[in-house]
């Protein structure tokens, strides 16, 4: 409570978060609504485990808003994003791999897509259970905006690719090997005959197009390094024969930069010319008054040399000054919390080659255990032939990339709902945790839970999304210390009786028709239809 005499202006930014009693109302809601589903549809050893991860996944973006200490807090994000997708992919991957051992093989032919649709409904339940609590504890705080999104994003990125880059160099260094694929003499043939093919090309043809590529590549470097040396700072206001040499400067510049574009543009032009000069049939493309002349330019061994010197070195020069502007305008930490991610990764890569055995050796245990005596052997014996030519620490790295590549994209899922606008900065989080259980609610009717906890749980998706609502509203007006339990917890009561009426309504018009006319599915229909007059009658009343 608030003293009559307190300062609003002293009280901290925490302050101006979600209250407390609807924030507990969105925890209560969505964990009852999600235990309940899950345990119904038998996937709660699955959910358990994807809760883990949503949680980690919250923890980071409320690490991520923070304003202090926001290095090491960018370094505690980026590594709760390995945990968070190994939770979720465990979560998913295990009840998947139950589903399919329960469903197959199929008693018959015709069952398979009813097998098939059977495990989809399964995995949307627990899909749908993970993201609505991912938005239950995002919603506490009101941590899940677009710019924590976005940041998440980043760091997520930046956290895969140590992995995934050293994943893939070993994997392609085993194929080499065990293929016995001489690597050097692959790499020295490739450059062999691009260095051929940029500097001293044979044949008789034009060769305009690798010619036209080095002059784009030099015009565009010179560029790059003119514009990027503070030669402005450096000249002052020197100048050469009266004219001041910053002017001189830009002058090259922008000449440069036009030259720069007119060679890009030419690239395809100098494609389509080449390859009709190969052709022999017809008149001769170009002219033949015009073809001597760029056989003599294009030819000239020394003009490819000093092009290739001036791209390389210009080149250099404009990617030094690039990277000294760019450290001189950041602060320290600035950069450090841009490398904060990258850190994380080599954290992994590290943690990967010390217990890459135990892991891997844990893995297929538990799949082989999980799996009938046929394919436990046959995923044993794949599983060890994998290792075999690749090696376990390439296998736990790559598998560890998988993992990592699979919260990224999730996140990304997550960023494109703001970004399109189906989710909102101000309630983004009962939004998430709502439409989430929302989904897990309709999607267990298909797995035979009854209709009673189907009607159930979207009566209390609505009430977590109506509730999360009203605590952001009064969080940002009054603050989450102001008195405002009783009126949270009438608001909270009055949505629960609202969404109870539309699906007692709903409930009586799918049992209350006559038994021949209803049949299973007419009933569900109206069913259905009832359910959705309840949402809008319950939106209705509470706006």
């Amino acid at each position: 409570m608030i003293d009559e005499h307190d300062d609003p202006t002293d009280l901290s930014e925490t302050n101006w978060t979600p209250t407390t009693a609807s924030s507990a109302v969105v925890l209560l809601g969505t964990a009852g609504g999600v235990a309940a589903l899950t345990a119904t549809v038998g996937v709660v050893k699955g959910a358990l485990a994807a809760a883990a991860g949503a949680v980690c996944l919250a923890a980071a973006l409320w690490l991520l808003t923070w304003d202090d200490w926001r290095v090491p807090a960018r370094l505690a994000a980026s590594l709760l994003v390995v945990p968070a997708g190994a939770a979720i992919a465990a979560g998913v991957g295990y009840e998947t791999l139950v589903a399919f051992a329960r469903s197959f093989p199929a008693s018959s032919p015709t069952r398979v897509v009813g097998e098939s649709l059977r495990i989809l409904g399964v995995l949307a339940v627990l899909v749908g259970s993970t993201v609505a609590v991912l938005g239950a504890a995002a919603s506490v705080r009101s941590v899940a905006t677009s710019r924590s999104l976005s940041q998440l994003l980043d760091a997520a990125n930046r956290v895969t690719v140590p992995p995934l880059l050293l994943s893939l160099a070993l994997g392609g260094h085993a194929v080499l090997t065990n293929f016995d694929v001489g690597l050097a003499g692959i790499v020295g043939d490739f450059v062999s005959e691009a260095t051929e093919w940029l500097l001293a090309p044979s044949g008789d043809g034009i060769h305009l197009l690798s010619f036209v590529l080095l002059a784009v590549a030099a015009t565009l470097a010179s560029y790059l390094a003119v514009r990027d040396l503070p030669t402005e700072e450096l000249a002052g206001e020197a100048a050469i024969a009266d004219v001041r040499v910053a002017d001189i400067a830009a002058g090259l510049r922008r000449t440069l930069g036009r030259l720069a574009g007119v060679g890009l543009l030419a690239l395809p032009v100098a494609f389509l010319v080449e390859a009709a000069a190969s052709v022999s049939a017809g008149p001769a493309v170009p002219p033949e008054s015009v073809r001597s002349g760029l056989l003599v330019v294009t030819g000239s061994a020394g003009l490819r040399s000093l092009l290739w010197w001036v791209a390389l070195v210009a080149g250099a020069l404009a990617a030094v000054a690039a990277l000294v502007r760019r450290s001189s305008r950041a602060e320290t930490d600035e950069l450090l919390v841009g490398y904060a991610p990258f850190l994380a990764g080599l954290t992994v890569v590290a943690g990967v080659r010390v217990a890459h055995r135990p892991l891997l050796d844990a893995l297929v245990g538990f799949v082989a255990g999980r799996l009938d005596a046929p394919l436990a052997g046959q995923f044993r014996d794949l599983s060890g032939s994998v290792v075999t030519f690749y090696g376990s620490e390439t296998v736990v790295l790559g598998l560890t990339a998988g993992l990592l590549l699979l919260a990224v994209a999730g996140v990304f899922a997550l960023w494109v709902a703001f970004a399109v606008g189906f989710v909102t900065d101000r309630v983004a989080g009962p939004a998430l945790a709502g439409g989430g259980l929302f989904v897990a609610a309709a999607f267990a009717g298909t797995v035979s839970a009854p209709t009673w906890l189907v009607f159930g749980s979207l009566v209390a998706a609505l009430v977590v999304w109506d509730a999360g609502e009203f605590a952001a509203t009064l969080g940002s007006e009054v603050g989450r210390r102001a008195p405002t339990r009783r009126v949270e917890l009438l608001h909270a009561l009055g949505a629960l009786a609202v969404g109870t009426c539309g699906a007692l309504a709903a409930g009586a018009l799918a049992w209350g028709l006559p038994a021949g006319g209803r049949g299973e599915t007419g009933g569900l229909s109206v069913a259905l239809l009832a359910a959705v007059a309840g949402v809008v009658l319950l939106v209705t009343a509470l706006r």
